[in-house]
Formats: structure tokens, sequence, C-alpha cells
């Protein structure tokens, strides 16, 4: 038989297959002697000592072998051959869609599978194999979406961990949607090398301080503006001061991009971003409504040049009835010298706030009335209570009560 040929001419060069392991074979039919047979012919066959057409018998024996009875006898082929010149691709495919044990060697590790087979397996449903391909080293945007939409949380936190698997924005989003509150996906997705905008904006708003600290520190935002973030809501103020450290990720560029082509660069949002003592984004925001350089805007606003900021403003779609606001809070900037950042934050913003409220608390405008509520909205008691000495009044509006729009 052609099996005792290759047996044969393997004992004459002294090779790992022999003659004494067919005449085994033989006589021994039980599933640990075809296991130590698939082995020896695979170390043969990687020698590369057999001639095409015994390659061609050994690719036969293989076929058999994964299609044995014995289920420990097909996860032994699986596991020899997953990335094998000999595994083809019609072999590929009757193995993985084996069981979940046979399959698992060549949907987790094996680099020749095609898209098309691992779609088709994570079409079968079994959470199993899922798994297995969430934890490649590479997954293609059309895969990655695919386990995107399964329900398994497993498989879900698998994926969002997975740094090589190419998850489209639309992808991300979807996930930090459903997924915020959970915190054995929020937290892998949160820790990703690089994240939209979009994506670390709904992520900072809901998830725990667990994961909201590993955003900051993974993506670089600052603290205090997550807390605000965190504090007040999506919809009002996505600050995003950033580190001046070389690590790649988002930036405030980007962040203000994202939230203008979203129309959620409003004046609440620029107004708490100012007296939240964050310069940079809001000297972004305000040149990308604006259409002028950011570094004019920061320009303008650290020499307290108002009349320049205040065209920006204008540019910007400011209503001009609300521009006081932010004139007071440029000239507590330059009063006090703060220029940005975290040395002095606390005495610009409680200075701040309580000088806007003296000077601008008073008005008989419906929206400047909301802008303050909004302005003040679930600050911290004790920075209220500070701004409201600098006031030299009592804080009328009810903490926390924001109007709805």
């Amino acid at each position: 038989m052609p099996l005792e040929t290759i047996g044969k001419r393997m004992s004459e060069s002294q090779t790992v297959l022999t003659e004494a392991d067919v005449r085994q074979l033989a006589g021994d039919r039980t599933p640990e002697a075809r296991i130590q047979l698939l082995s020896k012919l695979m170390r043969t066959a990687e020698q590369a000592l057999l001639a095409e057409g015994e390659r061609s018998l050994v690719r036969d024996l293989l076929f058999r072998l994964a299609h044995d009875a014995a289920l420990q006898v097909r996860e032994a082929v699986a596991w020899q051959i997953y990335n094998s010149p000999l595994l083809s691709d019609d072999l590929a495919r009757d193995l993985a869609l084996d069981v979940t044990s046979v399959a698992f060697p060549l949907l987790r590790h094996g680099d020749m599978l095609g898209d098309a087979l691992l779609l088709e397996v994570i079409g079968q449903g079994q959470a199993g194999k899922q798994l297995a391909i969430a934890a490649r080293r590479h997954l293609s945007p059309e895969v990655s979406g695919a386990l995107a939409e399964v329900g398994n949380l497993a498989v879900i936190a698998t994926l969002a961990g997975n740094d090589g698997a190419d998850l489209s924005g639309a992808s991300l989003e979807a996930l930090a949607d459903r997924y915020a509150h959970v915190p054995m996906v929020a937290e892998p997705l949160a820790g990703r090398a690089s994240l939209p905008a979009s994506v670390v904006e709904r992520l900072v708003a809901h998830v725990s301080d667990r994961v909201r600290s590993l955003l900051v520190e993974r993506h670089r935002l600052s603290p205090v503006i997550a807390a605000e973030l965190s504090a007040h809501g999506r919809d009002s103020a996505m600050l995003s001061l950033l580190r001046p450290v070389p690590r790649p990720g988002m930036d405030a560029d980007a962040l203000a991009v994202h939230l203008h082509e979203q129309g959620r660069l409003s004046v609440p949002l620029l107004l708490r971003t100012l007296c939240a003592g964050g310069f940079d984004f809001f000297a972004v925001a305000i040149a990308t409504k604006s259409r002028v350089r950011k570094a004019n805007a920061l320009a303008l606003l650290l020499a307290g040049k108002w009349e320049g900021m205040k065209a920006l403003l204008d540019h910007a779609h400011v209503p001009k009835h609300l521009f006081s606001p932010f004139q007071v809070a440029m000239r507590v900037a330059h009063s006090l010298g703060y220029r940005g950042g975290d040395e002095g934050r606390a005495g610009f913003q409680t200075e701040a706030l309580g000088r806007i409220y003296a000077e601008c608390g008073q008005s008989e405008e419906r929206a400047m009335d909301n802008l303050l509520l909004q302005l003040f909205d679930r600050k911290e008691d004790a920075l209220v209570d500070a701004a409201m000495d600098v006031a030299g009044m009592p804080f009328i509006p009810l903490r926390g009560a924001v109007p709805k729009p």
C-alpha cells in the first residue's frame, strides 16, 4: 500500500516515519496510534523529504484523519496542521466547521484562513468559535464588524480589547452605546490604543470611575475635564484639555471638528470650557467655528484682547447678548495671570464663576439665565459657595436644575 512505500523510504533515510510505525498502525487501531502516526507524518513532511507524489498521499491521509470518528484524532490534526503548507482550503473549511475543540487552533491561530470562511463560522452562532476568532492577531473590518454584532459579552470584551481588530468608527460607536455601562466591555474598549473622539465622548459620559481613569491616561484627557463631562452629561460639557505627552491618540483639533460636525459646539459648551480653565480646547473650538487659526484665537485669549475675541464669537454665531460672560472670564484670567493648565485653575474657576454671576446674573434675558444655570449645574457646593463669596451675594438658582431644551 502507498503508506508502506512511504514508510520504507523513510526507514531507508533514517527519518522519523518507519516501516515499524506502519506495521504498528496495522495492528493497533486505537486513536492514540493514529495520533502518533500523524505526528511522525507531519515531522517527516516538514523536513521536505517527500516527493510530490508522496506528499499527495500524505495529504490524503491527513484528510482521512481529519474526518476520523474519534474526536481526539481530529483535534490532533487541527493542532498539527493549522499553519502547515499541507493545509488545503477544503481541509481548513472542514476543520473550522467541526466542533469547537477541533476548530479552535485554526480559528485562533490559522493565518491562512480567509474572511469568507471566518464570516461563515461567525454565522454559525457558536460562542466558543466566535471567541477564538475575536482573539486573532489580525481581524479585517468586515470580520470585526460581524463580531461586534454578536450578543455574547465574552466575545465582545475580547474583540474590544484586541488592538489587532480593525474596528470601524461606526462599530466602535455602537459598542460604546451598547456597553459603556458594562465594565467587562467598557474597560478593554477604553484601553484601545486609538479611539475616535466620538467614542471617547460616549465613554467618558457613561462609564465607571475606573474606566474613566483609563480614558484619562490612555487618551490624554484632562482629569478635570473628564470629571466635568461625567457630571454634566454628553450634551453639555464635552471638554478635552490635552496633555503635551508624546502618545498617539485623540487630539483637541479632532475632538473640536467632531463636535462641530455634530452641531454640538454650543454656547454653554464654550463657556463651560472657558470657565473650567480649558483654554486650549476653547481656542480650538472657537477657531473651528470661526474658521480661523487656533494659534490666533489662543493669542487673543491669553493677551486679554477682547475686541478680537468678540469678533471671533460673532463669527462663531454666539448671540451678542451672551457675550458678557465670556468677556468677564477673559478679564479674570488676565487679572490673575492665569494662562490655562492645572496651576491656578481652582482660583481662576472660583473667581470667574463669582464675577460672572455678580455681573451677569441680574440680566432680564431668559437666554442668559439658562446659560448661567448650565454654567453652575452640578458644580460642587464648596466651589459654588466660594464663587458666591466672590460675588458677595447668595446663589439663587437651584443647584443642578438645568432648563430642558
